[in-house]
């Protein structure tokens, strides 16, 4: 490559990466934590996630209910719901709580702050840096360009001229030491990770910024469906949580994960994950009236492009899919960070103490050495 291209290229790499590699490291290390969350979750906090099956579930209203008297002064906005016999049934509020209950007996199993504690405090610091969510967001996203475009620029530098340098950059040479080790080892493991950190960045934009899923759209030609809007003319009491479960139940039996919102605006925007759903999020919208008489259904099957290709890229994002090879790659990859991160900065450090060394043994030597 040209000085007059790798110069510059050089720079933004290196600085980019001095500067805020340290929030890359924080991002990366808290997504790290979030591999295995649903696992984990439930081996950990049994008390609040896993229940003894029964034989009868109680209505949701019953339990909604019950959830209103166990936090009480705040909205409740939400219930959420599981096909799994051991799931508990949680109901969300407007202070970012959930609310967990037992779906056969009704018991409060605890409250749960969405992003204050473990878990959810983890998952406040990866997609919001532990600002305010809003404003944390954006700022999460912009990074995630930023560090796209590092490791754009680092691909571009490593890419090699032949193949037998190919060889090379794809290799670790253990016969190195000092600075062509630490440079070595950058670009080696920065070849092999960098594929799955790309992706990772990339896919973390559209999450933060809904602005972009127009461009998803547009690579896929496709268009996305807009909500219906509200009827006029329709009683605007609600029906009930029980009346619209069985509408959903109606089109998706046995669906993994039910959501279920009070009304906006004169609409009930639910969705569920069918039983075949290929992954977790292959979300299928049912769109009602408050009376729970159904407007439209949105099956995943029959979504657009750019839809499915958002959601598909959210379970990636997350290791919701793919099972443990994906889990495992990107356990790997995030791990790669401080490693790429120590050996970019330890290189350059030597490389700025070796400039200087010449200039001291000068000073300190100032014999002539005589030739031979």
């Amino acid at each position: 490559m040209k000085p007059v291209l790798r110069t510059p290229l050089l720079t933004f790499h290196l600085w980019t990466g001095i500067t805020v590699g340290v929030v890359f490291m924080v991002v990366a290390l808290s997504g790290t934590a979030l591999i295995f969350r649903s696992k984990l979750e439930r081996t950990l906090d049994p008390q609040r996630f896993v229940v003894e099956p029964g034989a009868t579930r109680l209505p949701i209203d019953n339990l909604v209910a019950r959830a209103r008297v166990a936090h009480p002064g705040v909205d409740f906005l939400s219930v959420r719901y599981w096909s799994d016999p051991t799931a508990s049934f949680t109901a969300y509020f407007a202070d970012r709580n959930y609310v967990h209950l037992n779906p056969y007996t009704g018991a409060i199993l605890g409250t749960r702050a969405r992003y204050g504690e473990g878990f959810g405090w983890i998952e406040g610091l990866h997609k919001y840096l532990r600002l305010e969510p809003t404003l944390g967001e954006s700022v999460n996203g912009t990074f995630a360009g930023v560090f796209a475009a590092l490791l754009l620029t680092g691909f571009v530098l490593w890419w090699p001229a032949t193949r037998r340098a190919l060889v090379a950059g794809l290799t670790l040479n253990r016969k190195l030491t000092g600075r062509p080790w630490q440079l070595n080892l950058h670009k080696t493991i920065g070849a092999y990770a960098g594929l799955v950190l790309l992706f990772s960045a990339v896919s973390g934009i559209p999450i933060s910024f809904e602005s972009t899923w127009p461009v998803l759209d547009l690579i896929t030609f496709s268009k996305r469906e807009q909500p219906p809007s509200a009827p006029v003319g329709v009683p605007t009491a609600f029906a009930g949580f029980d009346v619209v479960g069985r509408q959903i139940a109606k089109l998706m039996p046995a669906a993994r994960e039910t959501y279920i919102p009070l009304p906006k605006a004169g609409l009930i925007s639910a969705y569920a994950i069918a039983a075949d759903a290929p992954h977790p999020n292959a979300r299928s919208y049912v769109f009602l009236d408050p009376a729970a008489s159904v407007i439209r259904y949105a099956p995943w099957a029959q979504a657009s492009a750019g839809y499915r290709l958002y959601y598909w890229m959210l379970s990636l994002h997350s290791a919701a899919t793919g099972g443990i090879v994906v889990q495992l790659l990107l356990l790997t990859a995030t791990l790669c960070v401080p490693l790429l991160a120590w050996t970019g900065v330890a290189s350059y450090l030597r490389r700025k103490s070796r400039a200087r060394t010449p200039v001291s043994v000068v000073a300190l030597n100032p014999e002539p050495v005589s030739a031979k």
